[in-house]
């Protein structure tokens, strides 16, 4: 049966004799798959069986992107892409933290899938099953804090940390055009409204919010940011120069 790498589109996988097993090879990623027990014929591999429980909740990553997909969802959220597949049965894989890296398992037919240097980084490692999450007494779910191992959240392409909370546009980058947070209508600076870092258009101000025509006329003309279209103006400058004076 011809096999494809989950993460390489049309990409066949090659099988070679590792020891007395043989081993599907993706031969453009290096990425391996091993069937059900293979992997435990390496005598300094460990057992992932441990980590079973705890794939069949596990979130898939997508094959076109590599966003987290989680099992209610058929679908990648971000880009529509699909879940990575088992090449032995097709099921989707489960991204699952084995310690000292992920790794992607099928709770269909007990495939492996490693990506490339994965294999080398489980030389002698111990896999325990994860712990159970702790309930309080209202019977609420404790999520666990990190115990230093591999984080199974982070899957390709979605390690880019979130924007700070502090920004000066609220997480939306310092770039992004000013804008009614009511409404979400584009305002220049002489048009906004500030309140609590929070800004508003004219109709949709609330009472207390600061005008930004209202700004000192004394200042020092050289010192703000020019609202000039034809310029190559950077909105950043002009969003940290208005936060700046309705804090003072």
């Amino acid at each position: 049966m011809v096999r494809s790498c989950p993460v390489c589109p049309n990409q066949t996988l090659n099988v070679v004799q590792a020891s007395d097993v043989e081993v599907d090879v993706c031969p453009r990623c290096n990425g391996l798959y091993f069937d059900r027990g293979e992997l435990e014929r390496f005598p300094d591999r460990p057992s992932l069986k441990p980590l079973l429980n705890a794939a069949r909740q596990a979130a898939s990553r997508c094959r076109k992107g590599g966003h987290l997909i989680p099992r209610a969802m058929a679908v990648c959220a971000t880009c529509d892409g699909e879940p990575v597949g088992c090449p032995g049965c097709g099921a989707r894989l489960a991204l699952v933290n084995a310690r000292v890296c992920n790794v992607d398992l099928c709770t269909h037919c007990g495939g492996t899938w490693l990506d490339s240097g994965k294999f080398e980084a489980l030389e002698n490692a111990t896999v325990t099953p994860p712990k159970a999450a702790p309930v309080s007494s209202k019977g609420w779910e404790v999520a666990l804090a990190t115990d230093g191992g591999a984080d199974p959240w982070k899957g390709p392409g979605a390690t880019a940390p979130l924007p700070p909370s502090d920004s000066p546009t609220g997480g939306l980058g310092v770039r992004s055009p000013l804008a009614c947070v009511h409404c979400g209508i584009q305002i220049s600076v002489p048009h906004a409204w500030a309140l609590d870092g929070d800004l508003y258009c004219r109709e949709h101000r609330p009472k207390g919010a600061v005008s930004g025509d209202s700004l000192p006329k004394s200042r020092d003309a050289s010192t703000m940011p020019s609202m000039d279209m034809s310029d190559d103006f950077d909105l950043a400058d002009v969003v940290i120069w208005l936060f700046r004076l309705l804090r003072r």
